[in-house]
């Protein structure tokens, strides 16, 4: 078994029902799925149960602590008995040829520890016209607050330009380990940490190169309720809190320090909150950037005092193994 996919999913039975049976349509002939319950969710084990009894790949489906994401990708990775681990999510589908195209890449370049490649958008319904126009602003091919990569390159590339989102992506097992893992991102409604960006941060830290593969695409399936200002104002919040998170990671930052930068966030945005705040609601271009920007420095500033106040979550900023020293997860602060 060379490759295996690894689906966290948490209470979304119908969604995981399509991102499976879109599976079923892959070129490549041999390969496992590993769903991870990440709701202890009855009805998920049902319909993983029910989709296995046709499926041409074998299929398991195993628990994981609740909420913890990062915590569900490695709860995969432990039991896959795959030499490349493939990650995506529920609300996906696939190009017939993802993983045939991630086999070949992976065996082509035996140097390459990780890969990623193209998310396209498939919209419940049309997009309204503010979201279009902010999108095609955001002046790459690349729009973050839903994890789309739009065809950024037309050819393999290997080295510091390729990246992923968790989508899809994919990881030579050995050096998913090595590493030790995804960083934490959420735990429930709490986010903590920079997920996936810092695993790649990893890779390249230990000299681990990652590539970018064309062929590997990915349908990343937008509902209604994330084509909202108060979505993507929640997504730059949780990049706020992931950009400290990366900026201390390895250390325990003095009182001291987390203070000063707590003063500096509040001097240089204090006018942009009050600005964002009068034009809340607001969906042209200059007032959708100030409020997306003003949530995702509010969320810094959350973060840092919440650093202020508890000595468990600095703490676990040192921790830099998440994959084979599973954390005690009552131990994250709340």
């Amino acid at each position: 078994m060379k490759v295996s996919v690894i689906v966290p999913t948490y209470k979304r039975p119908s969604t995981l029902l399509q991102a499976l049976n879109s599976l079923q349509e892959q070129t490549l002939r041999e390969f496992e799925i590993v769903v991870v319950n990440n709701a202890l969710d009855p009805r998920t084990d049902e319909v993983t149960r029910d989709f296995g009894n046709a499926s041409r790949a074998p299929v398991r489906c195993i628990p994981s602590a609740p909420g913890a994401l990062h915590e569900a990708r490695h709860a995969g990775a432990r039991v896959a008995l795959g030499e490349i681990l493939v990650f995506t999510d529920d609300d996906a589908t696939f190009d017939p040829g993802w993983l045939q195209a991630y086999l070949e890449a992976f065996s082509g370049y035996p140097q390459m520890a990780a890969a990623g490649g193209p998310v396209h958008p498939v919209w419940e319904h049309d997009p309204p016209s503010w979201l279009r126009e902010l999108m095609n602003a955001w002046g790459a091919k690349i729009f973050g607050p839903l994890s789309l990569i739009m065809d950024c390159y037309q050819d393999f590339r290997l080295g510091p330009d390729a990246f992923f989102y968790g989508v899809n992506m994919a990881i030579r097992r050995a050096a998913l380990f090595e590493v030790g893992g995804f960083n934490p991102e959420a735990f429930g409604d709490h986010w903590l940490g920079d997920g996936e960006s810092g695993l790649q941060l990893k890779l390249e830290a230990q000299g681990m190169p990652v590539g970018y593969v064309p062929g590997s695409l990915v349908f990343h399936h937008i509902p209604s309720q994330r084509m909202t200002v108060e979505y993507l104002c929640l997504r730059m919040g949780n990049q706020g809190a992931a950009d400290i998170y990366t900026r201390f990671r390895g250390h325990v930052p003095s009182k001291a320090r987390l203070l000063r930068l707590a003063t500096a966030i509040v001097y240089r945005n204090g006018e942009l909150w009050l600005n964002a705040r009068r034009r809340k609601g607001r969906t042209d271009l200059s007032s959708l950037k100030i409020q997306l920007n003003a949530a995702k420095t509010r969320a810094q500033l959350t973060y840092v005092t919440r650093m202020l106040r508890d000595s468990s979550l600095r703490e676990l900023l040192t921790r830099t193994d998440w994959l084979n020293e599973s954390p005690d997860l009552a131990s994250v602060p709340a």
